[in-house]
């Protein structure tokens, strides 16, 4: 390759480009803006894929787990996630306790969370969202568009939820709770299941890109 040469990466693919010399000197690597530009739906849609995929191999490890658990010291990982490939045992060593479960439950809860501000990462890094970037509320899909970007915005303006009472935090639950047909009296946070929730937020992020530039 010669010397001219720009390497990006993008979407986990590397990519080649000349640099164009000038009269001055040789031409400045590709702008970042431009090579946004360059990655197609396709590719958007590869990197949420991908996201989705981690996500899901990092929360197998941790399924909620229920009372019934407590002094024994090894558990499967929950049918859902088996049925999506991801066959996981966890050994403990030790007896399981109710602060283990507790535990447990809160690192859970932070996978689901980390998963939705990623994915508004994607989102906003591609110009799909944000201030410049209005979400087109005829295409199908654009609720679970929205709903991504309020819940990683109350996420990380109120410390990880630990402020329920909140404006945003109590309007926000009581949406998500009616969108997604939730039972209220089981969440006192912002509600984020992830098969009642998440996985229908990445599918929905998912159609909305697809609609938005008429993909099968």
């Amino acid at each position: 390759m010669s010397e001219g040469s720009v390497f990006y990466a993008c979407g986990g693919r590397t990519r080649c480009w000349s640099r164009r010399p000038s009269a001055r000197s040789s031409a400045e690597p590709l702008c970042l803006h431009r090579i946004k530009e360059m990655c197609d739906v396709d590719q958007i849609i590869a990197e949420i894929d991908n996201l989705e995929h981690i996500f899901l191999q990092c929360k197998s490890f941790f399924p909620v787990l229920g009372n019934n658990l407590i002094g024994k010291n090894s558990f499967p990982t929950a049918p859902y996630y088996q049925s999506r490939g991801y066959n996981v045992s966890i050994h403990t060593g030790k007896p399981i306790t109710q602060d283990f479960i507790d535990r447990y439950s809160q690192i859970g809860r932070w996978i689901n969370e980390n998963a939705i501000i990623r994915l508004f990462g994607i989102l906003y890094y591609y110009k799909q969202v944000g201030e410049k970037y209005p979400i087109d509320k005829e295409l199908p899909g654009w609720e679970h568009v929205r709903y991504c970007c309020w819940i990683r915005n109350v996420i990380t303006k109120t410390r990880l939820n630990y402020e329920p009472d909140t404006e945003d935090n109590i309007k926000l639950r009581e949406e998500l709770i009616s969108y997604y047909k939730l039972t209220s009296d089981q969440f006192q946070n912002i509600p984020t299941p992830i098969d009642k929730v998440i996985d229908h937020i990445f599918k929905g992020c998912r159609e909305y890109l697809r609609a938005k530039y008429k993909q099968p």
